[in-house]
C-alpha cells in the first residue's frame, strides 16, 4: 500500500473521531470533549510522521485555525482534569461552566464548519496530492511498510535520547518527552497494519510501556497544571474584587514526585532496550 493512501486512511479516521464526538462536545460532555481533542492530537502525530510529503501552504493555514480550535478544546479539558483531581474547588467549576460555553460557541461557528469542510478536503485531495517535485512524488507512491519501519525508528531513537535524565529535568522538559512519548505511540498504532506482523511484535511491547511513561507523566503534568490553574483563577478574583489569600493548591508531595518519575524512568529503560 503506498504511503498517500495509508495518511488518507489514518487522517480520514481521525476526522471521523471528531465528527462522531462533535454534538457531546458541544453540549459539555467531558469524554467527548477528551475524545476530540485525543483524535486531533491522533491527528497532529500523522500530520507529523507523514511531514515530509503532506506539508503544504494549504496546511500552514488550517494549522493555525486548529490551534485556534485547540485553544477551546484545551481549556475546557484542562479544567475538567482539574475538577477530577480537586473536585472541592469551586474555583474550577465556575470556570469550566464559562469555559463550556465558549467551546460551543467555536464548535457551532460558521469558522469551525468551514475549517472542518477544508481539512476533509486537503486530507482526501490537498495541494500535497499532486505536487509535482520528484521527491515528493516517489515518497507519496513508496510502500508504506518501508517508510513507517525507518520513521518509527527515528522517532523511537529520538525519544530515548530526550528521555535520558529524566528525573533530573525540570517539568517544561518533562512535558516535552510526554508529548514525544504520546506521538510516537500514535504513530506505532496506526502503523499495526501496515507493518509485518512479526515486526509489529516489537513495537506492540513498546507501546506497553509508553502507555505507562505516558500516565505516569501525565499524573505530574495535570498536578502542577492544576496547581497552577487555581493560582490563577484567584489571582483574577482578587484583580476583580477583595479575596482572602489561600494556600496553593498541592496534590502531589515531593516523595510522591520522585516515586513517580522513579516508575517513569524504569518505563523509558524498557523503552530503549
Amino acid at each position: 500500500m503506498p504511503c498517500a493512501t495509508v495518511f488518507r486512511l489514518v487522517g480520514s479516521a481521525c476526522l471521523q473521531d471528531v465528527k462522531a464526538h462533535h454534538r457531546g462536545a458541544r453540549n459539555g460532555d467531558t469524554v467527548a470533549v477528551h475524545q476530540t481533542r485525543v483524535a486531533l492530537t491522533r491527528f497532529r502525530a500523522a500530520i507529523a510522521f507523514f511531514g515530509p510529503m503532506v506539508e503544504d501552504p494549504e496546511w500552514t493555514r488550517l494549522k493555525s485555525e486548529l490551534k485556534w480550535l485547540n485553544a477551546y478544546l484545551g481549556a475546557t479539558r484542562d479544567l475538567d482534569v482539574a475538577i477530577g483531581n480537586a473536585p472541592r474547588e469551586r474555583l474550577f467549576r465556575t470556570a469550566r461552566a464559562e469555559s463550556q460555553r465558549q467551546l460551543r460557541r467555536a464548535l457551532t461557528s460558521d469558522r469551525y464548519r468551514r475549517w472542518f469542510k477544508d481539512i476533509v478536503d486537503w486530507v482526501n485531495h490537498g495541494p500535497w496530492s499532486h505536487m509535482s517535485d520528484h521527491r515528493l512524488v516517489r515518497l507519496r507512491a513508496s510502500p508504506a511498510c518501508e517508510y513507517h519501519a525507518r520513521r518509527l525508528a527515528g522517532w523511537h531513537e529520538k525519544l530515548v535520547k530526550r528521555s535520558r535524565g529524566l528525573q533530573g529535568m525540570g517539568g517544561r522538559k518533562q512535558h516535552r518527552v510526554r508529548l514525544a512519548s504520546k506521538r510516537l505511540r500514535y504513530a506505532i498504532e496506526f502503523s499495526e497494519d501496515v507493518l509485518p506482523k512479526d515486526d509489529f511484535a516489537r513495537w506492540r511491547a513498546i507501546v506497553k510501556q509508553l502507555r505507562k511513561a505516558q500516565q505516569i507523566l501525565g499524573e505530574l503534568h495535570d498536578a502542577e497544571a492544576a496547581r497552577a490553574l487555581a493560582a490563577e483563577l484567584q489571582q483574577r478574583i482578587k484583580t476583580s474584587r477583595a479575596g482572602r489569600q489561600r494556600k496553593p493548591l498541592e496534590l502531589l508531595d515531593k516523595k510522591e514526585k520522585e516515586r513517580l518519575l522513579q516508575r517513569a524512568a524504569v518505563a523509558y529503560r524498557r523503552i530503549a532496550a
